[in-house]
């Protein structure tokens, strides 16, 4: 989906430059498709917060950290292993 919106020039830190170049999904990706996949609208209403969830797509979780977290749950840092 190509736009043939206006350009802005933006100034961001070093650090949310590699976070959002760590986002893109390949060259094809630009920075706009990262920023509109990662940033959402606050809802005003209830039915705009149903609406927003329904097109979302599911979360994109790391499965292995996720087990390993569910594993160690209850132990604390540090202590007997």
């Amino acid at each position: 989906m190509q736009c043939s919106c206006m350009s802005k020039t933006i100034t961001i830190d070093d650090d949310a430059y590699k976070l959002l170049r760590k986002l893109k999904r390949g060259t094809g990706d630009s920075f706009t498709k990262v920023i509109r996949r990662h940033i959402i609208a606050p809802a005003e209403t209830a039915g705009e917060l149903l609406e927003a969830m329904a097109v979302q797509p599911p979360p994109n979780v790391d499965l292995h950290i996720l087990d390993r977290i569910e594993r160690r749950r209850g132990r604390r840092s540090g202590g007997r292993k």
